[in-house]
């Protein structure tokens, strides 16, 4: 039941999304502009943390930023940003003394975000698993690591000041780069 876990919420938030009539809708954007998320609610976040964070067994690991093109070919597929993609590299590791599913975990990469030097939020667009995906389902075993690559479709040139994740309460965490 676990692993349908995720597909429920992304659903929920499609049709939340999908039914919320947006403020920008009305608006003419530029493509750089279009690509970046709505600014109007940002919430500083205190405390950013450099690099990692291990808690309640689980180690978050933020090892680079990469700005690359507009193509990336994956092990699987080619990807292809608007814009170029901006590039986040993320190891997971399971630090307890036991085996447990991401599922279980206390953080939610696959709603993360970027922040720039200028305050601009881009939404997570994409991801390459770097690992083999049988084990997609599966528990990690105690000290077992895992990474994936997060793609972010923004405007060339720009500076990443901060990646954000959500906590098991959806409340953001920032990594500062």
């Amino acid at each position: 039941m676990n692993k349908f876990k995720y597909l429920s919420i992304a659903a929920l938030l499609l049709i939340n999304s999908a039914c919320t009539p947006s403020p920008e809708a009305k608006l003419e954007p530029s493509s750089s502009q279009a690509n970046a998320a709505d600014t109007t609610n940002i919430e500083p976040v205190s405390k950013a943390v450099s690099g990692k964070v291990n808690r309640k067994g689980w180690e978050v690991r933020v090892t680079d930023v990469k700005y690359t093109g507009q193509k990336i070919q994956g092990k699987y597929t080619t990807y292809e940003a608007a814009e170029v993609w901006t590039v986040v590299p993320v190891t997971v590791k399971n630090t307890s003394g036991k085996r447990q599913r991401e599922d279980d975990a206390w953080f939610h990469l696959f709603s993360s975000k970027l922040v720039d030097s200028k305050g601009n939020k881009y939404d997570l667009k994409d991801r390459e698993i770097k690992y083999d995906i049988d084990l997609l389902n599966k528990p990690f075993s105690s000290g077992e690591s895992r990474s994936v690559e997060l793609l972010f479709d923004t405007p060339k040139g720009i500076k990443v000041d901060k990646f954000i994740i959500e906590d098991e309460n959806f409340k953001p965490m920032a990594f500062k780069l």
